[in-house]
């Protein structure tokens, strides 16, 4: 007996039950045949685009806070200019020691050392840094009243650094009970540059952004050197 013959001799319910058993079969396999793949491309593709859409929305983020931050940096720039130009144009070493030496003597600290360093100039902004060497014994109290008074000086002095360590006892700390101490500072102040500075670093940059020869070019020959004899009209023959 052929399976058609079989197939039509069972009753209607095994038959619809065999014909949705083989279209559940034939679904399945198409899904892990063919939509399984799609699909995990398509998600591949769904996050890229989310990922892209982020950078999309970063860039545009950026763009509008361009001028904001332009706006900024060019008010941070006329800021510093403005505190350049504020500062003094002479370096006035000679009158800085002196007001130095007149804060050490008003907080009764005794300096053995004060010397002004080599300037290091910036040629973006114009201005001068010196550096300042000052070793200071003296108490902790006043050694720390003498910094707060550098802020008092018409002109900038900053102390990026500062190192203590316990100085010798003395007749006189051992009667104030006191513990000196010896301070090496590392101070520092600045000037503005002259005009001449000025236009002298200007030239500079001129001349090192000026194009010079082409690389491999010959110069030009010399003009060939003139024939010896005369240069009148030649004489007819007789």
């Amino acid at each position: 007996m052929s399976p058609e013959e079989l197939f039509f001799k069972l009753n209607r319910l095994h038959r619809f039950l065999i014909v949705a058993a083989l279209c559940i079969l034939l679904l399945v396999g198409f899904y892990f045949l063919v939509v399984a793949d799609q699909l995990v491309v398509i998600n591949g593709l769904e996050n890229q685009i989310a990922t892209i859409e982020k950078e999309i929305l970063n860039e545009e983020r950026k763009l509008a806070e361009g001028p904001k931050l332009e706006a900024k940096i060019k008010g941070l720039r006329s800021e510093l200019q403005a505190m350049v130009s504020s500062l003094p144009e002479k370096q006035d070493i000679e009158e800085l020691l002196q007001k130095i030496t007149e804060l050490l003597s008003e907080n009764h600290l005794s300096a053995s050392r004060f010397a002004p360093g080599r300037e290091v100039v910036n040629e973006e902004l114009y201005y001068a840094r010196i550096p300042i060497a000052l070793n200071v014994t003296g108490d902790y109290r006043k050694q720390g009243m003498f910094l707060a008074s550098l802020n008092s000086l018409p002109r900038v002095v900053n102390v990026p650094s500062i190192t203590l360590r316990a100085g010798g006892m003395t007749e006189i700390a051992k009667k104030l009970d006191v513990v000196p101490l010896e301070a090496k500072i590392d101070g520092e102040t600045f000037r503005r540059l002259s005009q001449e500075e000025i236009a002298a670093i200007s030239a500079k940059k001129q001349a090192a952004t000026k194009p010079g020869p082409a690389a491999g070019a010959r110069p030009a020959p010399p003009p060939p050197p003139a024939k010896s004899g005369g240069s009148g009209p030649p004489r007819s023959a007789p």
